[in-house]
């Protein structure tokens, strides 16, 4: 690995036949990059929410990422397929103008005065549709296979509810006590969904 300012250079080596599951591995991680973190930075510059909190904005920004996550991944995992390296700012800017374009649309989409009912209803419609089972655990959200989730701290900070968005949830079960925030959170937005151990 190798860093240079704001840039990170990481080189894998591996043996020929773990080739193609390195390079599904890093073709996947480095999807998720732009397609969380990048969008979340690129909605975060263009959206101007005066009547939102801070902790309100991030939230809506994070769901606004999950909203269309998998559809992001997805295409830009196909644009990121078959190459010896990957320079991510480089795809982004340069093999990603259509999504780019559509991120566009679904900034120009959020009204500048939405409050915090219009979130609400927002967070209701978006949490009605997650088909993954999540399972938080001392501050942590794993997926079905019990893998640590992490994409959240691509938006600049790691939090349980950001976990769960972008986990796309269907069913959360907490296993001890969760923090008063994501108890809330949960009770609110996804009720019998929702089962604490």
């Amino acid at each position: 690995m190798q860093k240079d300012g704001e840039f990170t250079e990481i080189a894998v080596k591996t043996e020929r036949a773990y080739c193609p599951y390195v390079r599904r591995f890093l073709e996947e991680n480095a999807a998720d990059v732009i397609a969380v973190g990048y969008k979340y930075a690129f909605l975060e510059k263009r959206l101007c929410l005066p009547l939102l909190s801070q902790k309100e904005k991030r939230l809506l920004i994070t769901a606004l990422v999950a909203a269309d996550f998998k559809e992001d991944r997805s295409y830009v995992a196909r644009r990121l397929y078959g190459f010896d390296n990957y320079s991510l700012d480089g795809v982004f800017h340069f093999r990603l103008q259509e999504l780019k374009r559509r991120w566009e649309g679904v900034a120009e989409y959020v009204p500048t005065d939405m409050g915090a009912s219009s979130l609400e209803g927002f967070l209701e419609f978006l949490t009605e549709d997650g088909e993954n089972k999540l399972f938080v655990k001392d501050g942590r959200v794993y997926d079905e296979e019990y893998r640590p989730l992490s994409r959240s701290m691509l938006t600049g900070a790691e939090t349980v509810i950001g976990e769960i968005l972008l986990g796309g949830a269907g069913r959360v079960y907490c296993f001890g006590e969760a923090d008063k925030e994501t108890t809330t959170f949960l009770k609110k937005y996804y009720g019998g969904k929702a089962t604490f151990c």
